[in-house]
C-alpha cells in the first residue's frame, strides 16, 4: 500500500527486499534494494542486502566492496551484519564473530545481530559465551518474529547449558 502511494519510499522498498530474500526470491529482492538505492545511493541497508546476495556468486568481490562501504559508514550495523553474514558462509568463524559484534555494539537491541553473533561464539567453540547470546537473542526477539528459529535458538541454548 505504502508504494503505491509513494514508489520510492525505502523504508518500504527495503521491507519488500527483506521479504523477497527470506523467501529465496533474490530477483525480487535485488529489484527491491536496486530500487532503494535509486532514491538514496548511499543507503547502507540497501547497499549491504544488494551486496550479500550477489556475495555467494563472487565473495572475493562482496568483501572488498562492504569494506568500501564500511570506510565510509562506519557505524553501519547493516554492512557489518552483512560482512559477518559473507564470512559465516565461508566459515571464516573469527572474522564473522568480529563483524557479527560490531553490528550488535552499534544495535544492541536487534535480535537477529545476537543470534548470528552467538553462532559465531559457537563455532568458536566458546560455550558459555554463545549461551549467554543465544539466550539474549531469544529475550530481544520477544514476541516479534526474528528472521532465527526460536525453537532451534532455544534448543541450542539448552545443549549448551551445564
Amino acid at each position: 500500500m505504502v508504494l503505491r502511494n509513494d514508489n520510492k519510499n525505502i523504508d518500504a522498498l527495503l521491507g519488500m527486499a527483506t521479504l523477497a530474500a527470506h523467501q529465496g526470491q533474490n530477483e525480487w529482492a535485488q529489484a527491491y534494494y536496486l530500487r532503494a538505492l535509486e532514491s538514496d545511493p548511499n543507503d547502507p541497508t540497501a547497499q549491504a542486502g544488494l551486496i550479500n546476495i550477489r556475495g555467494a556468486s563472487n565473495p572475493g568481490a562482496s568483501e572488498s566492496q562492504l569494506k568500501t562501504a564500511l570506510a565510509s559508514q562506519p557505524e553501519s550495523s547493516a554492512l557489518y551484519f552483512a560482512l559477518g553474514n559473507l564470512y559465516a558462509r565461508q566459515e571464516r568463524w573469527s572474522e564473522a564473530q568480529q563483524a557479527y559484534f560490531r553490528a550488535y555494539s552499534n544495535e544492541p537491541n536487534n535480535a537477529d545481530f545476537i543470534f548470528n553473533l552467538a553462532v559465531s561464539l559457537d563455532h568458536l567453540h566458546q560455550n558459555k559465551l554463545a549461551a549467554q547470546y543465544y539466550q539474549m537473542a531469544l529475550n530481544a526477539a520477544g514476541t516479534a518474529t526474528p528472521s532465527f528459529d526460536k525453537k532451534q535458538a532455544n534448543a541450542r541454548l539448552l545443549d549448551l547449558q551445564p
